[in-house]
């Protein structure tokens, strides 16, 4: 099971690996608005994602749930965590 914290670094981590600067959090940050990802970044984001917690997240759920915002989406991956375990 996976903390608040923990998928809050790692997805950090993995913004890092994509950015020129490494990203700061911000509560309520939109992935794509306040980190400059664009939508060739988001299929490459979404794969890494995916890699690094062994999640599946269809686009239409990153959509549809707001996942976008990054608060949401670290809660989204702690759950997927929680029911894995």
């Amino acid at each position: 099971m996976a903390t608040d914290a923990e998928v809050r670094d790692k997805l950090l981590g993995i913004l890092s690996g994509m950015l020129e600067e490494p990203p700061e959090y911000k509560p309520g940050a939109d992935i794509f608005e306040d980190f400059g990802l664009d939508s060739l970044d988001q299929i490459e984001f979404l794969f890494n994602i995916e890699q690094a917690f062994a999640v599946k997240i269809a686009d239409e759920t990153f959509e549809d749930e707001g996942l976008r915002e990054f608060d949401k989406l670290v809660g989204h991956l702690v759950e997927q965590s929680d029911k894995a375990s």
